[in-house]
């Protein structure tokens, strides 16, 4: 297949094995947008069990090309298997762009890849477009991520080495279908030598508090911070999501505390989120914390602190003991939802 080494790459996750990752939905629309203005191509990669399945959706979402490998041993992302067989890619159709999600995959896949290119990459960005500099030349791709502990915006260029690289937070960008686009498809024959390979099969992990919709899909989140004290304390957001039909959140400080998974950390290094409703109990408001829920439509603050930060993006803000209240609030929903 022919390349101009203009092309878009789009590393598109799967996710628990039943779905396309939403944030690579929203990477295959930023590249899309990224592809038009270089006039490339954008090409989609999926290795996965049964990936034949998941290429009507990817379609969806405007590649040109959709590279597909599926294998027993792609069900899981492996960290030898997949950068040796997208090295391969890589070497063969020299793309300019590569992005891929900034989750647990696609930050251990995309460092592998930029040293074997001796390439940059460029972590957690929070931004991606196109510049042209009569320095370094046309179609340089300019990323954005926070910086010194999110108090400030880096915007990044890799000049020289190819291809361009770039892990993006989920729910960052917009996803956009195209009807009606047609990608072709590149069947990538499976030719990994097994024979040395120690491990032969992962059952899917589990986790006991595992989002039952991801944080960035929820219509409402119910985050909690510092000021709940407590484990104990942190465990009381879980009835009050129920009631809401919620999913909970969380600051770096209960993540850390081991209160909850790594799964429901929200800010620079966690999850970017949109929700309709968020509500945050106990949480100051530090910008890495902000900057990931600021585009929520009502963000509502409870905080004894009147002067915490957060309360500068709330629409609503209860100065109260962020424990007692939640307790009293938890309960209260529950009698009227018992009226009803």
């Amino acid at each position: 297949m022919a390349h101009n080494g203009k092309d878009v790459w789009v590393f598109a996750e799967i996710q628990d094995h039943e779905r396309v990752l939403e944030g690579s939905c929203e990477l295959l629309t930023i590249g899309r947008a990224l592809a038009d203005t270089l006039g490339s191509r954008l090409c989609a990669l999926v290795f996965a069990l049964d990936a034949e399945r998941y290429l009507p959706v990817i379609e969806r979402f405007g590649p040109d090309a959709i590279f597909c490998a599926s294998d027993r041993a792609l069900k899981h992302y492996d960290g030898a298997i997949f950068p040796d067989m997208i090295e391969r890619l890589i070497r063969a159709h020299a793309p300019s762009i590569m992005l891929f999600p900034s989750t647990e995959a696609g930050t251990d896949l995309a460092p592998r890849l930029a040293q074997r290119f001796s390439t940059g990459l460029t972590s957690h960005c929070t931004g991606l477009s196109i510049m042209d500099s009569d320095e370094y030349g046309k179609g340089l791709l300019v990323m954005k991520r926070p910086a010194y502990s999110g108090n400030a915006i880096a915007t990044v260029i890799c000049p020289h080495a190819r291809p361009q690289m770039a892990t993006v937070q989920q729910g960052v960008f917009d996803k956009k279908e195209l009807p009606g686009n047609k990608s072709e498809v590149v069947r990538v024959p499976f030719d990994y030598d097994l024979s040395n390979y120690k491990i032969t099969h992962l059952e899917n992990p589990t986790r006991w508090d595992k989002p039952r919709v991801p944080l960035e899909q929820a219509p409402v989140v119910v985050a909690g911070g510092r000021g709940l004290g407590t484990k104990k304390g942190f465990d009381c957001l879980f009835d009050l999501a129920d009631v809401l039909g919620g999913e909970v959140g969380a600051t770096r400080v209960p993540v850390f505390n081991r209160w909850c998974g790594e799964e429901r950390m929200i800010g620079q290094t966690g999850k970017t989120i949109r929700p309709r409703l968020y509500l945050g109990f106990g949480i100051s408001g530090q910008i890495q914390h902000t900057a990931s829920i600021v585009d929520s439509e009502i963000i509502v603050s409870i905080n004894n602190d009147a002067s915490a930060p957060i309360n500068g993006i709330s629409d609503y803000v209860v100065t109260d003991d962020a424990r007692e209240f939640l307790k009293r609030f938890t309960a209260r929903l529950k009698k009227e939802t018992r009226a009803v």
